[in-house]
């Protein structure tokens, strides 16, 4: 290892101390024999070099992960429904329901009387 990456070590080592200590920078640094601006140059660098190796999630592809559920055994699933809020009033839909009737209720709800 080269004098290089292991200065970059001994930061690492001593940014990780200072985040756990609990310190200001300067109570810190004082503790420590180091100034201020030199651990706020390695904060950013250390900083910079993780991000830049870290994908963006703005610009890295959008994954999805398969999901199932599973009901535990003996329960009783309820049967999937739609809630439609039309106004103050509320229709409850469930698999199988007629679509003319739902048309003819919603026609009745937002006509004049």
């Amino acid at each position: 290892m080269n004098a290089k990456e292991q200065r970059r070590q001994d930061w690492h080592r001593r940014i990780a101390a200072y985040r756990a200590s609990g310190l200001t920078m300067k109570a810190w640094c004082s503790a420590n024999h180091c100034s201020v601006e030199q651990l706020k140059y390695w904060l950013y660098k250390i900083k910079r070099v993780s991000s830049s190796a870290t994908p963006n999630p703005k610009t890295s592809p959008v994954q999805f992960v398969p999901l199932a559920t599973v009901d535990p055994p003996g329960s009783v699933s309820p049967a999937p429904s739609l809630i439609l809020h039309i106004g103050e009033a509320s229709i409850e839909l469930h698999s199988g329901f007629d679509p003319m009737l739902l048309r003819e209720v919603i026609h009745a709800l937002t006509s004049p009387c």
